[in-house]
């Protein structure tokens, strides 16, 4: 293995930071000011066709269960909101950005992301998190800091990923014994770099230990974990031969009663069509 990295090392000098396209860049500045008008946010999208496309297919997807279809962008941005329409865009590009880590990398992602929908309404999160829709792309960027290891050093990325394959070590600790940061700490980094939310840039950065970022937002970062490990045990690993836990405390800073579990799970389960056309839409 190469030499051991720090976060800043990595993001400085290691590796190339994927660039937000100039759409996303205006979009950011829109949703950001205080006075956004819509008007202008829906001329962005229609401005950039995949992410108009991908608006368009979010919108009448089964998750929202609209029964008349949306086929205007102003109409799609009025129902989805500012908030929802600046992380769709950074999901695409994220994701359009993904040639190494598609597949099951993506599947897991969606499907953390479903679960964070049903975990944030029983617990703390829920209070913070305006709505199921930006709770669910929580999950959706959580590992972007994994997309960073797997785009831009592969060959020893793949050594840390047969290492936990073969041994019963998390993933995240044999991360930092062998590039010397993980991929929530590296995500956390790229999403404060992104001008993320405070809520956004900790829940990546804790979603293994929460207790590594700020009180503020722990109880985020701690649902975003369970929700990280549901994805996993129902068989949607980020890697196939990987260890997933989900540490007692977990449910504890979440909020979350354990006796609650069933319902969530049954909740989750109901939810599985949506998995795979979301994983369609960003694929």
């Amino acid at each position: 293995m190469g030499k051991h990295h720090d976060i800043d090392s990595l993001l400085d000098d290691v590796i190339t930071l994927p660039s937000l396209p100039d759409s996303v860049e205006r979009l950011t500045q829109l949703i950001d000011s205080p006075d956004c008008p819509l008007s202008e946010v829906a001329r962005v999208i229609s401005s950039d066709p995949a992410l108009a496309i991908k608006t368009l297919r979010l919108i009448n997807s089964a998750y929202y269960g609209l029964s008349n279809p949306v086929t205007t962008i102003e109409h799609a941005v009025v129902l989805l909101g500012a908030k929802v329409i600046k992380n769709l865009a950074l999901t695409a590009t994220v994701f359009d950005s993904m040639s190494k880590t598609a597949g099951a990398f993506l599947a897991h992602c969606v499907g953390c992301g479903v679960a964070m929908g049903v975990y944030s309404r029983s617990g703390a999160a829920g209070r913070m998190i305006a709505s199921g829709d930006e709770a669910f792309l929580f999950g959706l960027l959580h590992d972007i800091g994994r997309v960073i290891f797997v785009e831009t050093m592969p060959r020893e990325y793949a050594e840390v990923v047969n290492a936990a394959r073969n041994s019963s070590t998390p993933l995240c600790q044999i991360e930092r014994e062998l590039i010397g940061a993980d991929h929530a700490e590296l995500g956390g980094r790229l999403a404060e770099r992104w001008r993320l939310n405070p809520p956004m840039i900790d829940a990546i950065a804790g979603h293994h230990d929460p207790m590594k970022v700020g009180e503020n937002f722990r109880s985020i970062a701690a649902t975003l974990g369970l929700a990280d490990y549901t994805a996993y045990e129902s068989g949607m690993p980020s890697f196939e031969g990987i260890i997933a836990t989900a540490p007692p405390e977990l449910w504890n800073i979440a909020e979350v009663n354990p006796a609650h579990l069933p319902e969530i799970l049954d909740n989750y389960f109901e939810l599985f069509p949506s998995i795979q056309e979301f994983s369609q839409l960003f694929g």
